[in-house]
């Protein structure tokens, strides 16, 4: 008996956004798939019901990530792949392995000879990126920042310098520390360089602007940022790249 393969499939960013962003594909290869490795039970029942919404949630059996311990994110989790049946892999939102976890999966399938198969949706990372205006040549993900002050300091002054290097900047913070980080922006972040503000990406609530700190710091149409899901990036004019 050969091996089943290991689907990435992505879920929704946003409540409502489905119809719009996914390609019927996927709910197709969504619904041929009973066995499913997911981050979160309950969120994952929820995008199930969206992505194959004929098949009972019942008829659903989830592999839940640990992620107090990664090591055991590993080929374990896998058994219906080995017995040659397909899985599903997907996380709380956007697309598995990329920000969210599954990286240690997805490296146990390819060891083992399991085929990995990425399906398109929408990645936060890359919707920012696309519709901020600035380098998509160069850019790094950097994640949550430090919490340690000084640490988050020295981030500050690294992510400047690589953005005057040309190198676009993204990263996310926790929903409700959102406003903080914005006001730390504009304290470290120099005048010149530009700040993209993606918040609820693909909902009717999208908010997404770009523009120089200087100009953040006037802006008096700022929206509350705050529990709302938001990506921030860094650049500078593509006029002196």
């Amino acid at each position: 008996m050969g091996l089943g393969d290991l689907h990435l499939l992505p879920v929704p960013l946003a409540e409502g956004s489905a119809a719009r962003v996914f390609p019927p594909e996927v709910h197709s290869k969504a619904a041929s798939l009973r066995h499913w490795i997911v981050e979160t039970p309950k969120t994952a029942r929820a995008h199930l019901k969206i992505l194959a919404p004929d098949v009972p949630v019942s008829e659903h059996q989830l592999f839940p990530l640990d992620k107090h311990h990664p090591e055991r994110q590993g080929l374990s989790m896998l058994a219906p792949c080995l017995a040659g049946t397909s899985m599903g892999l997907i996380s709380d939102a956007g697309v598995p392995g990329v920000a969210d976890p599954g990286s240690r999966v997805i490296e146990a399938a390819h060891e083992a000879g399991i085929r990995v198969i990425p399906w398109v949706g929408p990645s936060s990372i890359l919707l920012g990126l696309m519709a901020s205006g600035f380098n998509g040549q160069q850019f790094q993900f950097l994640g949550y920042l430090p919490h340690d002050s000084g640490e988050r300091k020295r981030q500050w002054s690294a992510m400047e310098r690589a953005v005057r290097q040309g190198q676009t900047q993204i990263f996310i913070e926790t929903p409700y520390r959102n406003e903080k980080l914005m006001e730390e922006a504009l304290q470290y972040l120099g005048p010149d360089l530009h700040l993209c503000v993606a918040c609820d990406l693909s909902a009717k609530t999208e908010y997404l602007k770009s523009q120089t700190i200087a100009a953040w710091k006037k802006d008096t149409s700022r929206p509350d940022l705050h529990k709302r899901p938001t990506i921030f990036l860094v650049g500078r004019s593509n006029r002196i790249l």
